[in-house]
């Protein structure tokens, strides 16, 4: 997977700007404020349809215009292909290649991708539906099937939740049985995912602390996971026979794999508890590359890699493992306010700079320091 090239019309800062990237590692630097950010969150919108720093696409939008374009140029399987997200602030249009992708379902995959950003630390300290979605996009990319499920979970959910508030019965038999034969796949597949991240992140989080301490990731359930497919559907439609009358008072379903959690733990206790920042930052790096890694193994090509401001929060022993890691991460984009040129001696690199909302490709380097240099006019 090779991302050649972007091109943004009235994207956040952006008027308008094309810009050619490199296989390898992409350092874009420039000062806060420029449009780092919002670079990676165009890429981040191809992948995934979504901004990964707004609920709302009007707010991407340049400000006094109608429509924004992003359009990405990459190399997949060996094959050129063209991607194109337009909104319009009522409807968005996605185009791959000559096809309409005429929702998020149909655009998961085509470009496979991975972004780790300082708002990650909330998969730490957030809500459980974050950590449930970290699962479910990196699984859903992989595995449109896991998509299909879980969608149909959702949908079946919403009208079983609408019967309960209604206090009719007369359907619940059906939208139960669609429910927890779709939650008991989505589950499997969650547990399934979670026991792979768990080996890879312990791996990668060692290698961040320098094999200090330890990291564990468990998939947390009411559910007899152990039993198989199967039991987990007799499960699934027992509880929801017996928690009915009670889940009719609350109006919604308290039971399923939309109520289920991700346990962090480090040396053994809970991340959101005992952990100190930095301990909390190296181990969502840890999570994101573990999601690379296997994203990669299931997809059988290398996902695009998305860092933003990858020097926060970290010590200088850590930032140096990170960045000596990312040189083995297939083509990445790292974004920085701050000089990473000593932390990247080693690592090849293609260098862009951002200035309020132009993009310059190999800007000047101060002899002297090895500073990335740009003048903005």
């Amino acid at each position: 997977m090779y991302l050649k090239r972007l091109a943004l019309r009235h994207f956040r800062n952006y008027a308008e700007a094309a810009v050619d990237f490199a296989p390898g590692i992409n350092v874009i630097s420039g000062a806060n404020a420029q449009g780092k950010t919002s670079l990676l969150e165009a890429i981040f919108l191809c992948v995934s349809g979504r901004s990964f720093r707004s609920q709302h696409l009007s707010e991407l939008l340049k400000q006094d215009e109608a429509v924004f374009t992003v359009e990405a140029h990459f190399t997949k399987h060996n094959v050129d292909q063209t991607l194109r997200y337009a909104f319009d602030g009522q409807e968005r249009r996605v185009l791959h290649n000559a096809t309409t992708c005429h929702n998020t379902a149909q655009l998961l995959g085509i470009m496979p991708g991975v972004v780790h950003t300082p708002d990650d630390i909330a998969l730490v300290k957030g809500s459980p539906q974050l950590r449930r979605q970290y699962l479910d996009i990196q699984i859903a990319q992989a595995s449109p099937l896991y998509l299909h499920h879980l969608a149909r979970y959702q949908r079946a959910m919403r009208q079983r939740n609408q019967l309960l508030r209604q206090r009719q019965s007369a359907t619940f038999e059906a939208w139960e049985q669609e429910m927890a034969s779709a939650a008991a796949y989505v589950v499997l597949q969650r547990v399934a995912a979670v026991s792979d991240l768990s080996i890879r992140a312990c791996t990668l989080y060692n290698t961040l602390t320098d094999n200090a301490e330890s990291l564990s990731l468990h998939y947390r359930t009411s559910a007899p996971i152990e039993e198989g497919l199967a039991a987990l559907v007799s499960y699934y439609l027992d509880k929801y026979q017996q928690h009915r009358q009670r889940e009719m008072e609350l109006g919604w379903t308290s039971i399923g794999p939309h109520k289920d959690d991700l346990a962090i733990t480090i040396q053994g206790k809970g991340s959101r508890a005992f952990a100190s920042e930095g301990q909390q930052r190296s181990c969502v790096a840890a999570m994101r590359l573990a999601e690379w890694q296997r994203l990669k193994e299931q997809a059988s090509l290398s996902p695009l890699l998305l860092v933003d401001d990858v020097a926060i929060s970290l010590d200088q022993g850590r930032r140096h493992q990170l960045l000596d890691l990312l040189g083995t991460f297939g083509q990445v984009f790292l974004s920085s306010a701050y000089d990473l040129t000593g932390y990247l001696k080693q690592t090849p690199c293609h260098f862009l700079n951002v200035c309020q909302g132009s993009i310059r490709e190999e800007g000047d380097r101060s002899q002297e320091t090895g500073i990335f240099i740009e003048k903005c006019p």
